[in-house]
């Protein structure tokens, strides 16, 4: 018993409330308090093995990250000039050169000079048909006596609408235009007009608009404002013409867009080394995380007598030294980690010098790629990478009935017989104090009886006296 219960002499109301709550105090502590001890320390352990699962998991995500070839992939695209070049994953070409020769135009034909939206295009009695011819396929456009402007141009955008673009324009006051347009850019994408009518004598308002332009015998004819033509433009010297100033079918993963005839540009692609930069210093950010955190859990300090939560814990301690061992192990050929800018210090620290990784990128970056990411080398041997290496001790630990999983189960279980003990042990304290409870009011009421009689006794024995 942790402390001891005296009274002086005995009679009613020794035996009381404050007696039995020393008494079940001192059981408490004795047996109920080392058992909720080891709860709050399992709590403790379960919060701390959730952090360190995420802290793991994060690290993977970076080792994972490096693992794969596609972060070799990024490149960036320099252009001195106006020709505008972009890239997609995986493009390989260093650099060229664009000489903007011609652009790809749009054909574009305009229709004379009427003076009404609304007003029948042809004479009474007169209709026709105006042939409209491009990319090799003909549109035939009805008209007659109640064909308006408005509603030549809608027929034309029903019928040809895909190919053929048709607006009217106001050119002054009064005065309208009918504008045909390519939808789209080529030399076969020229529009030829031929105007068949029926036959019938009359005038009517046309004018001979639906005839080409002649400046002697046709003036109100409709002209080509502007002729459908191709792109070209030199490629490394060589001449190339495409339908369009659009070209992405010239080298694999590089778009160009031409955009002013007689430019010349000039085009470096090259490796995207930020990225890779980037990802290499996630990677030693997490892992610095990681560590400390291991440390912080397993360290056990003399002088001030701290203790981490999973100290003497051999799992948990033994995880720096395996994910280390495995991040500075030699390759077969003698190569490691710590020849592309990463070093460790007495202390378990991990830096990174990005200068070195980018020297070995300029010397060789496919060198750099298989020795990260792994792949067939130069004599048709397949590798595996370091960081393939890397993700594969990580996934031992992460994921489903791997090695933290298996250790958190074993917290959980752990903590589940405690609250199991601890539920039974307070169950039997509280039983028996109940009972002693009962004791002691029976024992009580004993005590408060024979004084009562002893009173009685006492004044008997005083009178005799007197």
């Amino acid at each position: 018993m942790a402390s001891s219960i005296s009274s002086l002499g005995i009679g009613s109301g020794v035996l009381t409330a404050d007696v039995i709550d020393q008494l079940k105090e001192a059981d408490t502590s004795r047996i109920i308090k080392p058992i909720e001890n080891k709860i709050t320390l399992n709590n403790q352990k379960q919060d701390a093995e959730e952090l360190l699962s995420s802290l793991v998991s994060t690290f993977k995500v970076s080792a994972s990250a490096l693992s794969y070839d596609t972060i070799f992939d990024n490149k960036t695209v320099d252009v001195d000039g106006n020709s505008e070049v972009t890239i997609e994953s995986g493009a390989n070409v260093e650099s060229f050169t664009l000489e903007t020769t011609t652009l790809a135009k749009k054909d574009i034909t305009n229709f004379g000079e009427f003076d009404s939206k609304t007003n029948p295009l042809v004479a009474s009695g007169e209709s026709g048909v105006l042939n409209l011819t491009i990319d090799g396929t003909t549109y035939p456009i009805d008209y007659d006596d109640t064909t308006t402007l408005e509603s030549l141009a809608q027929s034309i955008t029903e019928k040809a609408g895909t190919d053929i673009s048709a607006s009217i324009l106001e050119t002054g006051e009064g005065k309208y235009s009918l504008v045909l347009s390519s939808k789209t850019t080529g030399l076969d994408q020229a529009i030829t007009v031929e105007d068949t009518d029926d036959g019938t004598s009359g005038s009517g308002t046309l004018n001979g608009m639906f005839d080409a332009y002649d400046s002697d015998s046709n003036p109100d004819g409709y002209q080509k404002i502007q002729a459908a033509t191709d792109s070209e433009f030199k490629y490394n010297g060589i001449t190339i013409t495409r339908s369009t100033n659009e070209i992405s079918d010239l080298i694999l993963g590089v778009n160009i867009k031409l955009k002013e005839e007689g430019d010349t540009s000039k085009v470096d692609i090259s490796q995207d080394t930020e990225s890779l930069v980037g990802e290499l210093q996630l990677f030693v950010d997490s892992y610095n995380t990681l560590i400390s955190n291991l440390h912080d859990m397993t360290l056990k300090d003399k002088e001030t007598g701290a203790e981490g939560v999973f100290n003497g814990n051999s799992f948990v301690k033994s995880i720096s030294t395996d994910l280390t061992r495995t991040i500075t192990a030699l390759t077969g050929d003698n190569n490691s980690l710590m020849n592309y800018g990463l070093d460790l210090d007495r202390n378990g620290t991990m830096s990174f010098d990005k200068s070195i990784l980018e020297t070995k990128l300029k010397d060789d970056s496919d060198a750099v790629k298989l020795f990260f990411t792994g792949g067939e080398d130069s004599n048709g041997n397949d590798k595996t990478g370091i960081f393939e290496t890397i993700d594969e001790k990580l996934k031992s630990y992460t994921g489903y009935g791997k090695l933290l999983s298996t250790f958190k189960s074993d917290l959980e279980t752990e903590g589940k017989s405690l609250s199991e003990s601890h539920a039974r042990a307070q169950a039997s304290l509280d039983a028996r104090y109940a009972i002693m409870t009962k004791r002691f009011t029976a024992y009580d009421a004993m005590i408060s009886k024979v004084n009562s009689q002893f009173s009685s006794l006492q004044m008997m024995i005083d009178a005799d006296s007197n």
